[in-house]
């Protein structure tokens, strides 16, 4: 068997490394000879384009943890805290204080304030209401002229232009809860099986592991975590590759293959309006709802998606963002003025507590800036989020709601996810959850199991069966584990497995790897089906995506199936997640690979699971089991327009000449 791999045009033919050559050969001269040839072409290729290479990867340092006592099926590693490779990539900045023009006007409680210093000066104000035009487009409605101090707004999102004797003084724009007739009005349905019109906020934070948000966030997990007792989980895992792979199973209890076409330039693709999401059930039973994501360029479902034809809840922020970018004609990253990014989209949130205080809310605010990129960064506004959840404790927000500060995932690109820890930490995102004291003492023994499941497995379709205990409690006795979904307030299997949660082996963090050869035959054919399936995505735009080449290979792993999960019976998984067979008797049956390897031309770093299923001899790998774990920049830009959903695997020909 040879394996065979495309390397780059400025090679002279593919090179192919035949398996037997690989191992000792009774003839030592011939071995001695075959070795010495492979060493020089190996090195010569790692040499000759060194500049194409991100930092290698370092070794996990990890302690396991011994669940045997408990016979717990899935043992997540216990990730060491103050781990020298990952605290090494940590900085902290101070916090962020903008330094730009003083905000004359500012809008909190329903209502427009003007500083002293604009009131001394007689100026006159005009209000702009921002109107939403679809979810790609904003325009300014008519303006209401000469608006007074107190002012009440009629829309959430405006623009307010002052002058004073003709001459512009002040021009922004501003968000606020606006009070309107509609969400005053609205019928709460009597929820006396659910948790009494209990609400939910969720302030979520892209590419936020457990790990790295005890490192950068530490005023506010002190403060939330051991002064008011939120209740952490430590073995949950995402489903998923990105954002949307938790957005979906979270808010709709299905994978994104399990709903209509939504992505663009895909034939019959629609818009999200009417999938299934928990915020339209919630509004039916009176809830005021939200989705308040602050990056309009790569939110969540309109980066690859067709987005809302009509906005998909009460509260949505989509249109202000959109009209940042029109005024400043670039994303605000730090800065609106004298306030912090950050502090303007936290005082939304709260002035929807502030206005609509008596309601009962769902609310899903989601940040990416701050944290996505670099986790760094989101150590500018640890005192904003701390004070945030202070402010919800001192105005008795908390009384009525549970609050989620939650991670999407870990960080998918950067150094640290070259690592083992930040392979393992990209799985296991952050998720804390405070109940109100008085719930504890109604439910205690869903509270109970709460604290239970937080030290087993668990995934966002959990957080979505949770959610949906809101509306309609199930119960708190023990949890069906042939459920894909199980409420956190049911007690959780301690035999639960990934599969039976629907997590693919490519991303269940409690599967036991076991470091191979990259020459083993096995682990050299499943490259190969890697490579193929990858060139595969871009075939269709030859003419433009170079046909990629393994450049070298940073790891190589494979599954080797725990004595203790043996024992557990073999279960189906649905959504194109592979069928594995945990029985004794076929544990050869199936052999997962997991490899790391870099590519050229353009230096694309990925990581893709291969299975082997040995009695057919075949090698399968699905697409939603490929990541590219370094950033591909303008690498795609000659396809961007036409699909965007092979860009990671695009290195646009034009590159080459530039």
């Amino acid at each position: 068997m040879k394996l065979k791999i495309n390397f780059p045009t400025w090679r002279k033919r593919p090179i192919h490394l035949p398996l037997k050559q690989l191992r000792p050969r009774t003839n030592l001269l011939s071995f001695s000879i075959t070795w010495f040839a492979a060493m020089l072409l190996l090195y010569s290729r790692n040499t000759s384009r060194r500049d194409l290479l991100p930092p290698r990867p370092v070794d996990v340092y990890f302690q396991p943890v011994d669940h045997h006592k408990d016979h717990q099926a899935c043992v997540h590693p216990q990730l060491n805290l103050n781990d020298p490779v990952m605290a090494k990539l940590v900085t902290e900045f101070p916090p962020l204080v903008c330094k730009g023009r003083e905000n004359l006007v500012t809008v909190y409680n329903g209502s427009v304030h003007f500083t002293a210093h604009l009131l001394s000066r007689q100026g006159t104000c005009d209000y702009y209401p921002i109107s939403r035009v679809g979810d790609y487009n904003v325009t300014l409605a008519p303006p209401i002229l000469d608006i007074k101090d107190g002012f009440q707004i009629p829309s959430d999102f405006s623009r307010i232009v002052c002058k004073v004797n003709g001459i512009k003084v002040y021009d922004g724009i501003h968000a606020g809860a606006a009070v309107t007739s509609g969400r005053v009005q609205r019928k709460e349905v009597p929820l006396e099986n659910g948790f009494q019109g209990l609400s939910i906020a969720v302030l979520g934070f892209d590419s936020m592991s457990r790990m790295s948000w005890m490192r950068r966030l530490k005023k506010t997990r002190e403060y939330f975590h051991k002064t008011l007792m939120a209740i952490e989980l430590e073995g949950h895992n995402i489903v998923g590759d990105g954002t949307t792979a938790v957005m979906f199973p979270m808010l709709t209890g299905k994978f994104e293959w399990e709903l209509p076409e939504c992505r663009r330039n895909f034939p019959r693709a629609t818009t999200l309006d009417y999938f299934p999401f928990i915020w339209h059930e919630m509004k039916r039973a009176g809830y005021l709802t939200s989705w308040a994501n602050a990056a309009p360029h790569s939110a969540p479902f309109n980066y690859r998606m067709l987005g809302f034809k009509h906005p998909p809840t009460d509260f949505y922020t989509r249109p202000f963002y959109l009209m940042a970018q029109n005024v400043t004609r670039k994303t605000f990253q730090e800065c609106f003025g004298s306030r912090t990014f950050s502090r303007v989209w936290f005082d939304y949130f709260l002035d929807i507590f502030s206005v609509y205080k008596d309601k009962r809310k769902f609310l899903f605010h989601f940040l990416v800036d701050m944290s996505h990129d670099d986790n760094n960064k989101i150590t500018k506004l640890d005192d904003d989020l701390r004070d945030t959840v202070q402010q919800l404790h001192a105005g008795g927000h908390l009384n009525t709601t549970l609050l989620i500060l939650m991670g999407d995932h870990g960080a998918r690109y950067s150094e640290a996810r070259g690592t083992w820890s930040g392979k393992l930490e990209e799985r296991l995102p952050y998720v804390a959850l405070l109940l109100p004291d008085w719930f504890q003492q109604r439910y205690p023994q869903a509270v109970d199991n709460l604290r239970a499941n937080s030290k087993r497995l668990t995934t966002p379709f959990d957080l979505h069966e949770t959610f949906k205990d809101f509306l309609r409690f199930r119960g708190s006795g023990k949890g069906d584990k042939t459920k894909r979904g199980i409420s956190l307030f049911r007690e959780i299997p301690l035999d639960r497995s990934c599969d039976d949660a629907g997590i693919a082996p490519h991303w269940c963090a409690c599967l036991a790897w076991e470091k191979v050869s990259v020459y083993e035959e096995g682990a050299q054919t499943a490259l190969q089906a890697a490579l193929d399936k990858i060139n595969t995505f871009t075939a269709p735009y030859r003419s433009r995506c170079a046909l990629l080449s393994i450049l070298d290979v940073t790891s190589a792993s494979k599954l080797q199936t725990r004595k203790e999960v043996l024992k557990f019976s073999k279960t189906d998984a649905d959504g194109g997640i592979y069928k594995i067979d945990f029985g004794a008797a076929h544990q050869s049956g199936v052999t997962i690979y997991q490899l790391t390897f870099h590519t050229a031309p353009g230096g694309g770093h990925f990581e893709a699971t291969v299975t082997h299923d040995a009695l057919s001899g075949v090698f399968t790998v699905n697409e939603k089991e490929i990541s590219r774990i370094n950033k591909y920049g303008d690498a795609p830009a000659c396809i961007l327009n036409e699909n965007r959903q092979i860009r990671q695997y695009c290195y646009c020909k034009s590159q080459l000449l530039s």
